[in-house]
């Protein structure tokens, strides 16, 4: 199960459940947890002991004795608001996700490890809840790219029969902005679909899209640029090649000139002039964010 897919599941079914726009605290009437960095509070007197036990499992908050000792569990999960203490080299890090679906028993020691070798200069490392792994980095510059870590993570997950997907997060100053950052960077990875993604990878996705999706101009601008035959491809390529019309044709399996002439058609008939960047990113948001 996704952090979409356990979100939903607990919104199905406590439907009373309210979200929070960030952490807060346990009222005598109200239960707070997070899942997955969206945070929820649940009126105490709709469950009964069995769905609180359950939830708390579930939730970001639920720890062990093992982790309850970890400061940066502790600090990030807004346990504690005592900044752990860092090294000099230590004053900015990134906070890597590794979500697990297993598919058979697994030993989560040896696939740790296995984890941590692909990533330098770790600090320490906690599992956030049964199938989410948190590893917090000190900066690296000889990091590995997402197409190496992908490359390897097939390895892994051949070796240890689970399913994982990584989230590289950006490196951010360790102060007390850090928790609500790790808060959001859960509900960025909440979207992945893919083996890794980042914050860029994602970011429109999680900021851009579902407001699109919610204006009724950019759905008039979705179909006025619709009505181009074979225009999404176009702009698909011109924007995954940032631009370049030579090696977007070559994408296209189509002559340069071809390219041209269409782009010129297009700006013709809509306006958009897929050569300025500025028009180009919003045709790509707009086809993108149209087609569920």
């Amino acid at each position: 199960m996704n952090n979409n897919e356990l979100l939903t599941r607990i919104r199905n079914a406590f439907p009373n459940a309210k979200p929070l726009s960030g952490p807060s605290t346990d009222t005598p009437e109200e239960k707070v947890l997070s899942f997955a960095g969206a945070w929820l509070t649940f009126r105490k007197n709709d469950l009964t002991a069995e769905q609180l036990a359950i939830l708390q499992t579930l939730s970001d908050q639920n720890f062990d004795d093992q982790r309850s000792t970890n400061p940066w569990y502790r600090f990030l999960t807004h346990q504690t608001s005592d900044t752990p203490q860092t090294n000099d080299q230590d004053k900015q890090v990134r906070l890597i996700q590794a979500h697990f679906t297993f598919h058979d028993t697994t030993n989560t020691d040896e696939l740790t490890e296995s984890l941590k070798s692909l990533f330098n200069h770790i600090i320490t490392s906690f599992f956030l809840n049964a199938s989410t792994l948190i590893i917090v980095q000190s900066k690296d510059v000889q990091s590995l790219s997402s197409a190496e870590l992908e490359s390897i993570l097939q390895t892994i997950e051949s070796d240890f029969f689970v399913k994982v997907q990584l989230f590289l997060g950006n490196y951010w100053p360790v102060d007390q902005q850090l928790p609500l950052i790790f808060n959001e960077e859960q509900a960025v990875f909440a979207k992945s679909t893919v083996p890794v993604s980042t914050l860029s990878s994602l970011a429109l996705d999680y900021y851009a899209r579902p407001q699109l999706r919610k204006s009724s101009l950019a759905q008039q601008l979705t179909a006025t640029i619709r009505q181009e035959t074979d225009i999404q491809d176009v702009i698909t390529a011109v924007y995954q090649n940032a631009g370049n019309l030579s090696s977007a044709a070559k994408q296209l399996f189509i002559h340069r000139n071809t390219l041209q002439y269409r782009l010129e058609r297009f700006r013709e008939v809509t306006g958009f002039n897929l050569k300025n960047m500025d028009d180009l990113v919003l045709c790509y948001l707009l086809i993108t964010s149209f087609t569920d």
